[in-house]
């Protein structure tokens, strides 16, 4: 965190008719979630701390106010000494009434609750300055986010005519929701049993948004119902389209087709939650946890959202696929089902596994496909000769049919929201349907068998809830257990790894007492790699969960037990960097890999116990046990998630606000005078000269730059992956020598694993691509590296051509510094858009994915899907030594068809941000006014004094986070 501020003070006279002064302290209060369980967290946007900090005028103008109407005087505003954390307010009392400051108080809350978002405020009459009292974590992230959102608001009030700040205004916003929509993914990784859900829920509980919230934030909620009928998707009202439900918003941006129906595309699809009948038992459950701290007695909590496992069955995974966690103002959930033709070639399997392997791999595969197969087709194959006349009678995937019940959702997404009314009945009913398709907990067996079915077909779950703890475009997957999954699962987990970037790994008591087969799937993982490759833009974070012993469980009289963690957490880590860098080869670690790998103990009931205490105020609780909350290990968690996600957003909120302070500086005009641009303004009013300047070689050149792009593409690109490609083949061929001997089972081609099947020691993908990533990189970059050259080219050109324009109207030469000076900053805007940050921006990453992509599709197109068959495995491997080379240089095409659809939809992306939604040009309009501030004596001090102060406003620090101790 950044040194706090200098103390801030504002001062008034005295009077000599004062009757004393008093002391007021504002801080933000604490709210309690379900179960009366005191949130560590609160948004930015609801503190009054935030408030203070950046529209510092607003709040002062509010004191005087209330103070002005209660016989008080404004006389000095300080910060707390030590981390600004409490607002400090002295005022002169101008009259004998002892009812004036109370008065004052009840109005200030009332002004500032009425006027803003702030609700959540203590305000006391102290003695001093130095009765600070802890105060609520406020994310890094959401605070640059709420400074960005206030610059937007105030740039838009300031701009009036000016269409220069206008476009600003528009681009800032742009790149803000540009953030939003990307997410920093942190995966939590362990074997099945070790808590994950328990701690999940838990973290979930303790940031919870609190029934109050819940409602104000759902209020102007829109359904997909209240759209009219027979609305396209592209005619959706914008106003509309923001206040739909996340799940049903996220849905229809994988919508290509915009002119659907809405109504059509989604009603099949949505269902809203209904009420549960009784929510007294989970509350109830809720209510009492706090009794482990206060009284040492255990308490059984029911899961809060996410399943848990029970006593029965414990050695199954409640996950069978990932659930993906996001913030949402309101309870929803998505799910996605595998196509019948992945459900075919996964059940496949069962027809080339070699019963007789003896491996546990083969073992747990084969129970768990022989179930799944029961239940995806309804066909019961348990027995030995019911199982010997299925692998008589299939001879391929598309011979397996799949029961028509399941082919009614097969391939199918739905989606769950609640109402938006109550926090806990929709929380419970989309409880119940997350239950529903994880592990089924039903006593009816006929509704068993159908949950079952369900999850024996999922593919992907997304679910968003409001808990602060996610706020901030965080995700955290859940992951299957490692240990007793199948091959699908496993396969979930690898690719899950390859993409997250932090990793979250949960275990009892140490990572080196860890089960190897957790090790070996983190050691074996691409997220290893990136992170010894670029360990800053990862996280590893080895959490240690032992509260199922009780040597680690705490009560409020275990004050002197809870202080030797510390020591113990020193031990840990010294022990636990000492095995990672065994377990990824890196001996000794690197100072900044190990700098960005966090171990610690977490004790994650005892902090929610504690913070569940209700016999003292909210603060006073933490003041109390604070050196309880300090050893739990969770604020540390909640704040290093916190400070991650900030550091990985750092560089793109500081090209935001270096392009606001653009705005700031002096317009410095020398090249034109007062007379000439007038002259230039008076022109401008002619419909035919403003039609004709605006539109002059602007088409030419975006054709121009269009076509440069794709020649780019299907010339030097696609013969540089050529050549890459062919090389690869001399080395493909030689590892297909070394090991076609070792492949014993068809059940290597199964194209639903791309050549990756976790069961088998071959994987056919890095046979035939060996090598690959590290030469393909360098077209990566070669790629990137030109297209910037042809967008500075189309640039440059632009500022020539306008600049010639003016030109010819001036009958004058001008330089062309007048033009950049106008327009430079709007038009890389613009241009930097075409590359994107959101969803597929064309930068090296998407590069790198696409073409892995291609990778797979070629490999499964030619050669598993036609040799994943009961077929002789000679055959199989005579035809894939034919085909091996085939299979390789075919990626190109794969590859540069992708580069230009990504093409088109960023080139959509640039067309948009370059012209006005009425098809003019925005630079040529942002060029005329900045001609007409020249015209009018550039008479903007007031504007540009409005501009320093957003300026200033974005750089403020954050200086609150984790200081609730």
């Amino acid at each position: 965190m950044a040194t706090p501020a200098k103390k801030a003070k504002t001062a008034v006279l005295q009077s000599t008719a004062d009757y004393g002064t008093t002391w007021i302290r504002i801080c933000d209060a604490f709210i309690r979630t379900d179960g009366r369980i005191i949130c560590p967290v609160i948004k930015a946007e609801r503190s009054i701390q935030v408030f203070y900090k950046l529209q510092e005028k607003s709040f002062k103008d509010l004191l005087e106010d209330a103070a002005k109407k209660n016989g008080l005087r404004l006389q000095d505003i300080q910060y707390s000494k030590e981390n600004e954390c409490n607002i400090f307010i002295k005022f002169a009392i101008l009259n004998s009434s002892n009812d004036a400051v109370n008065q004052c108080k009840l109005r200030l809350r009332l002004m500032l609750t009425e006027k803003l978002k702030v609700t959540d405020i203590l305000i006391d009459e102290v003695q001093g300055t130095e009765e600070t009292i802890p105060q609520p974590i406020i994310s890094e992230t959401d605070f640059e986010m709420r400074k960005l959102s206030l610059c937007y608001e105030k740039l838009s009030a300031y701009a009036g005519e000016r269409d220069d700040l206008y476009i600003a205004a528009e681009n800032i916003k742009a790149h803000t929701e540009d953030l939003r929509d990307v997410y920093t993914k942190f995966a939590v990784l362990s074997q099945n049993g070790k808590g994950k859900s328990f701690i999940l829920n838990l973290l979930l509980l303790l940031t919870a948004d609190n029934e109050e919230e819940y409602e104000k934030n759902n209020k102007d909620r829109k359904w997909p119902r209240d759209i009219p009928q027979n609305t396209a998707v592209e005619d959706v009202p914008e106003k509309d389209l923001l206040n739909l439900p996340e799940v049903v918003k996220d849905f229809l941006k994988t919508v290509e087709d915009k002119t659907k129906n809405f109504g059509a595309l989604t009603g099949p699809l949505c269902h809203q939650l209904s009420p549960v009948e009784d929510i007294k038992t989970s509350l109830k459950s809720l209510s009492g946890i706090d009794t482990y701290f206060s009284k040492k007695k255990r308490h059984c909590i029911d899961p809060y959202v996410l399943p848990q496992k029970e006593l029965t069955g414990s050695y199954q995974s409640t996950t069978k696929c990932i659930v993906h966690l996001r913030y949402g103002t309101l309870y929803q959930l998505s799910v996605n089902y595998f196509n019948i033709e992945e459900l075919q070639n996964q059940l496949f399997e069962l027809i080339t596994l070699n019963e007789n392997d003896g491996s546990k791999e083969v073992e747990i595969a084969l129970e768990c496909l022989k179930t799944r197969y029961n239940l995806l087709t309804g066909q019961d194959i348990f027995e030995d000769n019911q199982f010997q006349q299925l692998k008589q009678r299939v001879s391929s995937p598309t011979d397996i049919t799949i029961s028509d019940e399941v082919q009614k959702f097969a391939g199918i997404t739905e989606l769950y929201y609640g109402q938006g009314k109550s926090s806990a009945h929709d929380r419970l009913a989309l409880q119940a349907v997350l239950r529903g398709l994880t592990t089924p907990q039903e006593e009816d067996e006929d509704k068993g068998v159908e949950f079952y079915k369900k999850i024996s077909a999922v593919k992907k779950i997304v679910v968003y809830l409001p808990s602060k703890i996610l706020y901030g475009e965080k995700e955290i997957l859940e992951m299957p257990g490692t240990d007793d999954s199948d091959p699908m699962a496993m396969d979930f987990i690898y690719n899950a790894l390859k993409e997250v970037d932090g990793v979250i790994l949960v275990n009892e008591f140490s990572f080196k007492v860890c089960a190897t087969e957790v090790k070996n799937m983190l050691s074996g993982s691409d997220f290893i790699k990136h992170l010894k490759k670029d360990p800053t833009n990862y996280k590893l974070m080895l959490l240690s969960y032992p509260e199922k012993s009780n040597k680690w469980q705490f009560g409020k009289y275990d004050d002197k037990e809870i202080k030797k963690v510390e020591n113990e957490e020193r031990k840990k880590r010294i022990e636990e960097l000492k095995t990672i860098s065994k377990v990824i080869k890196m001996d000794p670690l690197e100072e900044t890999l190990a700098n960005n790998i966090m171990t610690s103990y977490i004790l994650p009931v005892l902090h929610t116990s504690i913070l569940a205490q209700k016999d003292v105020p909210e603060y006073q609780v933490l003041i109390n046990y604070e050196d309880f909350l300090k050893h739990t290990g969770i604020q540390n968690l909640i704040v290093q998630l916190d400070k991650f996600v900030s550091f990985k957003r750092e560089t793109q909120i500081k090209e935001i606000k270096d392009r606001l302070c653009s705005f700031q500086k002096e317009l410095q005009v020398h090249e034109m005078s007062m007379a000439e641009a007038n002259s230039i303004e008076q022109t401008w009013k002619n419909k035919d000269v403003k039609f004709l300047y605006e539109n002059l070689n602007r088409e030419n050149l975006l054709t121009d730059l269009n076509k440069n792009i794709k020649e780019l593409l299907k010339g030097s690109v696609s013969n540089h992956i050529k050549e890459t490609l062919s090389g690869t083949v001399i080395t493909a061929k030689d590892n297909w020598n070394k090991i076609k001997g070792s492949i014993t089972s068809v059940g290597v081609y199964s194209p639903y694993f791309c050549g990756k099947n976790p069961i088998y020691k071959v994987c056919l993908y890095y046979v035939f691509f060996d090598g690959l990533e590290d030469k393909i990189s360098e077209v990566f970059e070669m790629i990137s590296s030109e297209i910037k050259r042809l967008i500075e080219d189309y640039k440059g050109k632009v500022i020539q051509q306008y600049t010639e324009n003016l030109s010819t109207m001036l009958n004058r030469s001008l330089p062309k510094e007048f033009v950049e000076t106008a327009i430079e900053n709007h038009l890389d805007d613009a241009l930097e858009w075409y590359v994107g940050k959101k969803k597929r921006p064309f930068n090296i990453t998407t590069m790198r994915k696409l073409f892995e992509e291609s990778q797979k599709r070629s490999l499964k197109d030619n050669i598993l899907t036609p040799n994943f068959k009961k077929d002789s495995l000679e055959n199989a491997k005579i035809k894939t030594e034919k085909k091996l080379e085939y299979c390789i240089t075919k990626v190109n095409d794969y590859f540069i068809d992708s580069l230009f659809s990504l093409h088109e939809e960023r080139w959509k992306s640039l067309t948009g941000r370059l012209s006005t939604p009425k098809g003019s040009s925005k630079m040529w309009q942002q060029l005329i006014s900045y001609i007409k501030l020249v015209a009018r004596g550039r008479e903007t001090c007031d504007v540009k004094e409005n501009l320093s102060a957003v300026c200033k406003m974005t750089n403020f620090v954050c200086t609150w986070t984790g200081c609730y101790y």
